[in-house]
């Protein structure tokens, strides 16, 4: 099970504010729609295949990491 604080707004004001104070690219989206999947990266989801397990980007992991895909489908937003 993922842990952290599960917000949108607050999760992808904090990768911006990240990715400005760390001179990074962002490459995730300003409201955290996937576009190949269409789920929200800042939003915890179940597996498939194991509901006990979940995945999504915490605020506190958007505060402190750089977001280079979403955690739902794999897809790379960076090649």
């Amino acid at each position: 099970m993922s842990e952290g604080t599960f917000n949108i707004a607050e999760a992808a004001k904090a990768q911006k504010e990240y990715c400005k104070a760390s001179g990074l690219p962002h490459f995730a989206s300003s409201n955290g729609a996937c576009w190949n999947c269409n789920k929200n990266i800042y939003q915890e989801h179940p597996s498939r295949n194991n509901p006990s397990i979940t995945s999504g980007i915490s605020v506190e992991k958007a505060k402190s990491q750089l977001v280079t895909g979403c955690p739902h489908c794999n897809r790379s937003y960076c090649d």
